[in-house]
């Protein structure tokens, strides 16, 4: 059964300009992702496109129909520059232009005199930009989006159909423009087109939304001053390592916990905006005192944690004494005014990392505490030896808030001591950064 030409036109057009106004109209209620509104505008353009080149085909005007296709291909190339803003590129309205641009410069020059000529070269563009709009989606896979990579095959796909218009143009060619309404092979590719274009519009709109649910839940996991997981991601953290403890029995695991001495001090003494400052300090001089594969998280005021996969009791008492000296000669002065900041730290340590994490997060607190009574700005653990002993009574003393009471808790203080550095563990929970800020569709 052969197609109606003038039918699949009809309805390639009105999908097509239905698509960009729902697109749009997401995008303007929402104010989401600026990929949902940018390619709604370039649904628009194509439509608009199409019906320039319909209407040059029934006059059977050439300028005309090279004009038409020329904003199917700005459609395309805004699509292209869309997906490099979704990755976090900067939108360049000069990058789109230059192809529709080169294409009419072309044909006003004579080098693409014939329909044939124009069909070729505009399916090599837009082949070509689809190749370039999955190139730029597939460019940064870690967020684990799962619509990715049915977009990026779809739009290979797209950009594949276009190489094939080029041979069926040879081998059936279509001399003028009006020549193209009883061409056999033309109304087939149009529907498979329009079809591809339903598929990616949808695709398109899962993507934003995962990205979006992916941002609400980052940002529901992370702390907004110092930017480090909370206190619920850094729990969820640990139970995935307690599970992919189950893989990995026999290794150590190590849990620091931090609290800045006379934190409220500082704020009544010199404010909250120097106050923050300081909090924003410590969570820096703690990330970059960390190994790949540790987890650290602000527990809440002026409290912090570490969880150290790999890292045996040594190392970990070596890493805390780090943080702690660091921080100390970074937080002594700050924009000239002596704050003199420190920390005291709890260590606690066990030979196997399928272990109970919240009776080791309790010793660990338990060792802080101890070493606040000590007299704060030191590093306190409990011995491997220590554990079987305290671990019970550490977690109910915690639990009742009478943790001073906990006996003989080893104090170390250790100069450079190597480091434990395991680069086969990765961090089992994965704290996106913000991306570049992206520009509106204004």
């Amino acid at each position: 059964m052969q197609l109606d030409m003038p039918t699949i036109t009809a309805v390639s057009i009105w999908v097509t300009a239905v698509l960009g106004l729902v697109l749009v109209f997401t995008w303007w209620r929402e104010r989401s992702s600026p990929l949902t509104g940018w390619w709604g505008v370039a649904l628009l353009v194509m439509s608009a496109g199409i019906i320039i080149a319909v209407l040059a085909a029934y006059d059977n005007d050439p300028d005309l129909h090279a004009f038409g296709q020329s904003w199917i291909i700005l459609s395309t190339a805004l699509m292209w520059m869309a997906a490099r803003q979704f990755e976090g590129h900067p939108f360049r309205p000069l990058w789109i232009v230059v192809w529709p641009v080169a294409f009419l410069s072309a044909h006003f020059a004579g080098l693409l005199g014939s329909f044939d000529t124009r069909l070729i070269a505009a399916s090599l563009i837009l082949a070509g930009l689809s190749f370039a709009t999955a190139f730029e989606l597939s460019r940064d896979t870690t967020e684990g989006l799962v619509s990715r990579w049915p977009t990026i095959i779809l739009l290979i796909c797209l950009g594949a159909g276009y190489v094939t218009w080029m041979p069926l143009t040879l081998s059936m060619p279509i001399r003028d423009a009006y020549q193209m309404f009883s061409s056999t092979w033309m109304p087939v590719v149009i529907l498979i087109a329009t079809l591809e274009r339903i598929a990616l519009a949808f695709l398109i709109l899962s993507v934003v939304k995962e990205r979006q649910e992916l941002k609400q839940r980052i940002d529901a996991l992370t702390d907004p001053l110092t930017g480090l997981p909370n206190r619920r991601a850094l729990f969820e953290a640990a139970a995935q390592l307690a599970e992919h403890g189950k893989y990995l029995k026999g290794d150590p695991v190590s849990v620091l916990v931090f609290d800045l001495d006379h934190f409220k001090e500082i704020n009544d003494r010199f404010g909250h905006r120097l106050g923050d400052r300081v909090l924003r300090l410590f969570a820096d001089t703690l990330s970059d005192s960390l190994d790949t594969g540790s987890i650290a998280g602000r527990l809440g005021g002026e409290e912090f944690a570490a969880i150290l996969p790999g890292a045996d009791l040594t190392t970990a008492a070596a890493t805390a004494e780090m943080v702690r000296g660091a921080f100390a000669s970074n937080a002594s002065f700050i924009d000239g005014t002596k704050v003199a900041g420190t920390v005291s730290v709890g260590v606690a340590s066990h030979n196997d990392i399928d272990c109970d994490f919240d009776t080791l997060f309790h010793i660990a607190d338990g060792a802080l505490y101890a070493a606040k009574s000590a007299g704060r700005n030191r590093v306190q653990l409990v011995t491997p030896a220590e554990m079987p002993a305290l671990g019970k009574a550490v977690a109910e003393a915690a639990l009742r808030n009478q943790i001073d009471s906990v006996p003989e808790l080893t104090q170390v203080t250790l100069g450079n001591t190597r480091r434990y550095r395991r680069s086969h563990l990765q961090t089992p929970l994965a704290i996106m950064r913000p991306r570049r800020g992206t520009p509106s569709l204004s």
